[in-house]
């Protein structure tokens, strides 16, 4: 069962409270793509959401903490892209698989990637809060790329020195690189070209072949 969502008085959010609770969330996650990291100010999400100031901060203290909400509404979608990493890679599957792979994160990062970028951003910048956000959200990645890593070079398709967990974030790193400057990549290449040489940039790294 689902744990109910409490307000910062510690009331539970009833039908009214989580229609709200969306309005800011979707206010910050509209800011974000509007003005990047930074530039988004309480006052300016509750303007957004149509609630007062005082209203932001019965929901989240700051900012940041409704980012990381916006975070966690992605985690069940980024599990749900492991699906793809656990069917059938031998022989031309693997391209096919890799290719929907590479396409859902394209499309899961179109779709969550405001709040992503601000994700991977205070990460990498050594945020705990942020760090263990990412990590949560994608162990299923990584633990499922392992596996796969790992029996590939158990059957000699990678070198021994090659660490199949360091070779799962990598992978995951990549494709989501990809997913986040997409808009850029476009600028030299149409999408198939985009996606299709991640795919095989994937299919490589995953299976040695």
């Amino acid at each position: 069962m689902t744990e109910a969502l409490t307000n910062k008085l510690g009331h539970r959010i009833r039908t009214r409270g989580h229609r709200t609770r969306e309005a800011l969330l979707a206010a910050v996650r509209d800011l974000l793509e509007e003005r990047g990291p930074g530039e988004v100010r309480v006052a300016d999400v509750a303007a957004r959401a149509g609630v007062s100031a005082p209203s932001v901060y019965t929901y989240f203290g700051s900012i940041d903490e409704a980012v990381l909400a916006l975070c966690e509404t992605a985690g069940p979608e980024t599990d749900a892209l492991a699906v793809l990493l656990e069917g059938d890679w031998s022989g031309e599957e693997a391209f096919r698989a890799a290719r929907t792979f590479v396409e859902a994160m394209a499309a899961h990062w179109a779709r969550h990637g405001a709040a992503l970028r601000l994700e991977r951003l205070m990460a990498d910048r050594g945020d705990a809060a942020f760090a263990e956000s990412r990590i949560r959200r994608l162990r299923r990645l990584h633990l499922t790329l392992e596996r796969r890593i790992a029996r590939a070079r158990a059957a000699g398709f990678h070198p021994t020195g090659l660490d199949p967990r360091l070779a799962s974030y990598e992978v995951v790193s990549l494709v989501e690189s990809v997913g986040a400057g997409i808009g850029l990549l476009r600028r030299a290449e149409g999408d198939e070209a985009i996606l299709d040489t991640t795919a095989h940039m994937v299919v490589r790294l995953v299976t040695g072949r």
